[in-house]
């Protein structure tokens, strides 16, 4: 486990190290999550990362700009998923493996700053140490079959990978992102 605490740790710095850095002027632009802008993403993984968080320290409200309070979000829920032993007790999902869960939550970060990135016009680039971790469990997590893609999941289902593509953009179309999505002009 403690190889996915570190993929998983390294995944959420990167994109709080993103977070921190977002202008205000960008706070509205469209993200390639459907429907969502820079300040619908960070609020979303706000509350998820605050779920997390609530199933073993006391509440956390956050208020205001959504940049301000990601990083102690983010560190709370980390702090469980570190402490939390063989399963963690998601909301509306229950006992679940913690190796599972960094695994899925730490690919979700890359994706999440690939959004992120995409929504700002920048370069989601990944070091390619992660990408080696993350792209096998985008493929096992989203796998035919799996829970977490298609109808009642959190991704809609994977689309193709391409060897031409970077490993971020394939790492996108697992998790059922448009790798060629950019804001319109």
């Amino acid at each position: 486990m403690t190889d996915l605490l570190g993929f998983d740790a390294t995944a959420l710095a990167l994109l709080g190290h993103d977070v921190a850095l977002v202008p205000d002027a960008a706070m509205a632009n469209p993200t390639p999550c459907d429907g969502w802008t820079v300040t619908d993403l960070l609020h979303h993984m706000n509350e998820r990362h605050e779920a997390i968080a609530r199933t073993a320290l006391p509440p956390f409200e956050a208020t205001g700009d959504p940049r301000d309070a990601f990083a102690r979000i983010a560190a709370r829920c980390f702090a469980v998923l570190e402490q939390a032993g063989e399963a963690v007790n998601l909301p509306q999902r229950g006992p679940t493996p913690t190796e599972l869960v960094l695994g899925v939550h730490g690919v979700d970060m890359l994706v999440h700053r690939w959004d992120l990135a995409r929504a700002l016009r920048a370069d989601p680039a990944v070091p390619s140490r992660l990408a080696e971790v993350a792209l096998p469990l985008a493929r096992i997590s989203t796998a035919p079959g799996s829970p977490l893609n298609g109808p009642g999941g959190v991704y809609r289902p994977p689309l193709p990978e391409d060897p031409g593509r970077s490993a971020i953009d394939n790492l996108a179309a697992l998790l059922g992102r448009d790798p060629g999505w950019s804001p319109p002009s």
